[in-house]
C-alpha cells in the first residue's frame, strides 16, 4: 500500500501542527473524544433504554453496533497504523493498540448522531450531528491517533452504516416479528457469529505478518487482537436474544418518578458494573470468555434489569395500547417515550 504510505507522511506535518495548541486544548479534546467511544454509548444507552425511550435505544444502540462490528473488521483488513506508531515526533496524547485505519470514533459518531438525528427529523439535529462527527474527528487527530485520511473514511463508513440501518430497518423488523420465538434466538446465535468468521476472512491475508520496526514508537501493541469483534459480537447476540424475549413476555414502562427512574439507573448499572469487572479481572482473557461475558451483559440489558425492575416495584409493566405502542415503535420511527 505504497500511497497510504506516502499519504500517512503527508499527513505528519498538519497533524504535528494541531498539536502545538496550547495546552489547555488537550483536555478539551479528551473530553470530546470520549464521546465518539463505544465505552460511551455502554454507558448511555442503558439510561435510554431503562428510563426514556426503549425504542429509540434499541435503534440506536444496534446502529452502533453494526458501526463498530464493521470498523473492527476494517481495520484488520487494511492493517494500517496510528500517526504516533511511525513517527516519535506525533505526541501520543492517547493510546490505542488497535489499526487505525478507519477511525472508530468517526464512524461510530457518524452513525450514531446520525441516527439521532433522522429520529429528531429536525435540521438542527442534523447540524447538532454535522457539528458532534468533525469535533470528534479533530479530537482523534489532535491526539496523535488518526491520520486525517482515517477520520475521513471512517465518515464514509459511518455514512454507509446510517443508510443500510434506515433503510432496512423496518423490513428487518418486520421479517423478525414474523419468526418463532426459537427461531429468533438461534438466528441471535448465528449474526453474532458472522462478525468473527468476517473478521477472520479479513486478515486471512497477512499470514504471518509481524509489527513492522518502523512502527518502534508505538512500543507493545497487539493490533491483530479479535477482543473487539468478540466484544460487539457477544453483545449483538444478547441484545437480540433479549429484546425478542423481552418482546414476547410484554414490554415496559419507562416512565415514573424519578426517585424510581434513579433506582433503576442505580441497579442496573451496578449489576453491569460487575459483569464488566469479572469479565476483565476474574474470567480468563480468552475470546470466548469476552463473547460470553458481553452476552451476558446485554441479555441484563435487555432482558434481565427490566423483569428484575418490575419484580421490585421500580418499573410498571406496559399495558393495553402502551403495549402496543412500545412493540409498534420498536420497528419504528418513533417510540413511546415518557
Amino acid at each position: 500500500m505504497d500511497f497510504l504510505d506516502d499519504l500517512h507522511l503527508a499527513e505528519l506535518g498538519p497533524i504535528a501542527w494541531l498539536q502545538r495548541l496550547p495546552d489547555a486544548v488537550r483536555p478539551v479534546m479528551e473530553l470530546i473524544s470520549f464521546f465518539g467511544t463505544n465505552a460511551f454509548f455502554l454507558l448511555v444507552l442503558p439510561v435510554l433504554y431503562w428510563c426514556v425511550n426503549p425504542p429509540l435505544a434499541l435503534r440506536l444502540g444496534l446502529t452502533v453496533l453494526v458501526a463498530a462490528g464493521t470498523n473492527a473488521t476494517a481495520k484488520l483488513a487494511f492493517h494500517q497504523p496510528r500517526p504516533y506508531w511511525i513517527d516519535p515526533g506525533i505526541h501520543a496524547f492517547a493510546t490505542e493498540q488497535s489499526f487505525g485505519l478507519p477511525s472508530g470514533h468517526a464512524q461510530t459518531g457518524t452513525a450514531a448522531l446520525g441516527r439521532l438525528a433522522v429520529a429528531a427529523a429536525r435540521p438542527w439535529a442534523w447540524w447538532a450531528a454535522g457539528i458532534g462527527v468533525a469535533l470528534v474527528c479533530l479530537s482523534r487527530i489532535y491526539l496523535g491517533v488518526h491520520f486525517i485520511s482515517d477520520v475521513v473514511v471512517g465518515v464514509a463508513f459511518g455514512a454507509a452504516v446510517l443508510v443500510l440501518v434506515v433503510r432496512l430497518e423496518r423490513p428487518a423488523t418486520a421479517w423478525w416479528r414474523r419468526q418463532a420465538l426459537w427461531a429468533q434466538l438461534c438466528l441471535s446465535l448465528a449474526a453474532s457469529g458472522v462478525l468473527p468468521v468476517a473478521a477472520a476472512l479479513a486478515a486471512l491475508p497477512y499470514g504471518d505478518w509481524v509489527v513492522p520496526p518502523a512502527w518502534s514508537a508505538a512500543g507493545a501493541i497487539d493490533p491483530e487482537s479479535t477482543r473487539t469483534v468478540f466484544l460487539v459480537s457477544g453483545v449483538l447476540f444478547g441484545t437480540l436474544a433479549g429484546t425478542s424475549v423481552m418482546y414476547r413476555i410484554g414490554w415496559f414502562d419507562p416512565g415514573g418518578a424519578l426517585r424510581l427512574r434513579i433506582g433503576r439507573c442505580v441497579l442496573g448499572t451496578g449489576v453491569a458494573a460487575l459483569i464488566w469487572y469479572a469479565e476483565r479481572e476474574v474470567l480468563p482473557g480468552a475470546e470466548a470468555s469476552t463473547y460470553l461475558a458481553y452476552a451476558v451483559l446485554a441479555l441484563w440489558v435487555q432482558l434481565g434489569a427490566p423483569v428484575l425492575f418490575i419484580r421490585l416495584g421500580l418499573m410498571e409493566p406496559a399495558r393495553g395500547a402502551e403495549v402496543a405502542g412500545a412493540r409498534d415503535g420498536v420497528g419504528g420511527e418513533h417510540g413511546r417515550g415518557h
